[in-house]
């Protein structure tokens, strides 16, 4: 323990005491500042701590990003004015073709022909009509066509190139022709 001097009488007072036994002034003691400098080295330590642990995370070497094709991909137009509006579709994934009429009547007697060197050859189906709209979007399944053989597409060995769209409109026979 060590003396001060009282800041009102002027007179030693041992460290220890809570008052000045000469004048009664209370003594303050310098606890709280060692209660605080204690509290700050915990806080830099946890920091500390905190920023190392952060830091670990993201240290390991990234994973360069694959590029993956989209499910669904739209085809492009491949014949100039053709006569038919359409808008198609394939999901890969499910191997489905949306065929949809965006003229204002109905398509009948329909031809559809996969990866076809014209209507006639490739992977054909029938629709017997498909209606303007695109609540009334035809669904097919890829493995519905057939080749002049009698055998299905097959999309897991197959992958589709071009579809191809024959039908009767009230302006007589239509076509359009997709790339995907």
């Amino acid at each position: 323990m060590s003396l001060r001097k009282c800041p009102d009488c002027g007179l030693d007072v041992s460290s220890a005491a809570a008052a000045c036994p000469h004048c009664g002034r209370p003594i303050r003691r310098n606890a709280s500042r060692i209660g605080l400098s204690g509290l700050l080295v915990i806080a830099v330590l946890c920091a500390g701590v905190l920023v190392w642990r952060l830091s670990s995370q993201y240290d390991e070497t990234p994973q360069k990003a694959r590029a993956t094709a989209p499910e669904t991909s739209i085809a492009q137009p491949s014949r100039a004015d053709e006569g038919l509006t359409a808008t198609v579709g394939y999901n890969r994934k499910l191997s489905m073709f949306r065929v949809q009429n965006a003229d204002s009547f109905a398509w009948t007697h329909c031809q559809l022909a996969i990866n076809a060197a014209g209507i006639s050859s490739g992977y054909t189906h029938d629709v017997e009509e498909i209606l303007p709209g695109s609540t009334d979007a035809a669904l097919l399944a890829s493995a519905e066509f057939v080749d002049g053989e009698g055998r299905r597409f097959e999309p897991a060995t197959q992958q589709v190139a071009t579809l191809d769209v024959s039908c009767e409109t009230p302006n007589g026979q239509r076509s359009y022709g997709g790339k995907f």
